[in-house]
């Protein structure tokens, strides 16, 4: 087709290096850009002294390609992709000549930004008409994006028939239990060597985890730095290969993309797409021939309240069961949802900050400074935790205090953060175990790691009186 190159665009750096890693392996490092903030150049530098004598060429091209995307295939994230398409810095507009006549692949298309999906479709509907690229939206719960687009453009379903591979590959049969009990819910996890239950809390998630006896539990969540949930999940992965005991709690971080194979899931009631995702994680390989997925509304105490976004989907979710009942993983019932839940938000929503006005001057007077500084995909009050989870984590600390250009080893840092609210973060401030390095950035204090870092659930955040926070 005379396109130039791919740009495999992902929600989550949790499931970029995977994925990218498959690439490598099969197109050649040098023919794949993973570009995202947690990537290392100087591992991949020190990779080239050790395995090349000569130079580090492949080093040098990618990291120029990194600044322009002139690479065969570039792995990124919706992040990434998105402000740099909204930017107005040289450094992060050097690229967008390249997507140009490039196939543009949107993985778990259902998690592009809600409150950005105007604006962003319209930039995808922009180099798709006016620069010949191609835009491709992959997902199983695929939302109307029909609607969102400025003016129509035929879509082309790719699969030749979806029913029918609905029917083919259905493996999991999603049944509502109703409400149960952090008890009752323990139990039925007991009751299984393997199996994985998903809750929309990050409390939740660690109070299920203490109530689970005997071996093989594990608990995974965003309070979990990247190396610490990347270990974990080696171990779940081998559990379940061998067959042993492998009982997870997680939260949603779990759902896209995360390749990973369970005979049965328990998922707490949230929106259909998330149900839909859960389900994408059991009898994955068909090992079976059904495996069931089990929906289930939290009664517990450690469910201070649900956010109202969350309190919306639910009943969208509720009202889609009661008409679809067993046939809730089907086309109809995600096309049924997603009409819902769009036609039940004010439509100013999907454009909260008026992004798009920026750009309606008929002389072409636009507002790129204004445009570029209101989209932020990331932009909840959250701060950057630098964990010394290990002794390379430790070493790079220690570096980083005597840094006289310390974005360097803030890049290398990155694997070993979490990000919490700022409310959280006031919390841990309060019981002193925060040390800023440089006066500048946010660590836990080594001589505390082992008082409020888990090894199962990763950093302990102090209780708040008034509620939690939901973490995506």
């Amino acid at each position: 087709h005379n396109l130039k190159r791919v740009i495999y665009i992902i929600p989550y750096t949790t499931i970029i290096e995977q994925n990218a890693q498959i690439f490598k392996e099969i197109f050649g490092d040098q023919n794949v850009l993973e570009h995202h903030c947690h990537f290392d150049w100087e591992e991949l530098k020190q990779r080239q002294n050790d395995e090349e004598e000569q130079t580090n060429s492949l080093y040098k091209k990618l990291k120029l390609a990194a600044e322009n995307w002139d690479i065969p295939i570039v792995v990124t994230t919706n992040v990434q992709f998105f402000e740099s398409l909204f930017a107005n810095r040289s450094s992060l507009c050097r690229k967008l000549h390249n997507l140009a006549k490039s196939v543009l692949i949107f993985d778990e298309a259902q998690m592009l930004p809600r409150e950005y999906l105007k604006p962003a479709l319209a930039a995808v509907w922009e180099l798709v008409v006016n620069y010949g690229a191609s835009a491709v939206f992959c997902t199983a719960t695929q939302p109307e994006i029909e609607r969102f687009l400025p003016q129509p453009e035929p879509i082309v379903e790719l699969a030749p028939d979806p029913q029918a591979l609905f029917h083919f590959y259905k493996r999991v049969e999603v049944k509502n239990l109703g409400s149960l009990t952090d008890e009752e819910l323990v139990d039925r996890l007991q009751q299984n060597e393997q199996v994985l239950c998903i809750v929309n809390t990050r409390r939740h998630a660690s109070g299920l985890h203490q109530l689970l006896e005997g071996e093989g539990n594990y608990h995974l969540s965003t309070l979990m730095c990247p190396v610490h949930r990347k270990e974990k999940l080696f171990e779940i992965r081998n559990r379940l290969q061998e067959g042993k005991t492998c009982r997870v709690v997680a939260t949603t971080v779990m759902e896209a993309g995360v390749d990973l194979d369970f005979p049965v899931g328990y998922r707490a009631l949230s929106g259909l797409d998330s149900i839909n995702q859960a389900a994408g994680r059991v009898n994955r390989n068909m090992q079976k021939k059904m495996s069931e997925l089990y929906v289930f509304e939290p009664k517990s105490g450690l469910v201070k309240r649900t956010p109202r976004f969350i309190s919306q989907v639910v009943e969208i979710t509720r009202q889609v069961f009661r008409t679809y009942g067993d046939r809730l993983i089907s086309i109809e019932a995600i096309a049924a949802y997603f009409d819902q839940l769009y036609s039940l938000q004010d439509p100013q929503i999907f454009d909260y900050k008026g992004i798009l006005r920026c750009f309606e001057d008929v002389n072409g007077k636009f507002e790129f400074e204004t445009a570029a500084r209101l989209f932020r995909v990331i932009e909840d009050p959250t701060v950057s935790i630098l964990i010394p989870y290990n002794k390379e984590a430790r070493a790079l600390i220690e570096e980083l205090k005597n840094a006289p250009y310390p974005l360097t080893i803030l890049r290398k840092l990155q694997p070993y953060t979490v990000s919490i609210y700022r409310s959280e973060f006031e919390r841990l401030s309060t019981k002193g175990v925060m040390i800023r390095i440089l006066d500048t950035y946010p660590l836990l204090d080594p001589q505390v790691f082992q008082d409020y870092y888990h090894p199962e659930v990763g950093l302990l955040v102090p209780e708040a009186v008034e509620g939690e926070g939901l973490f995506f």
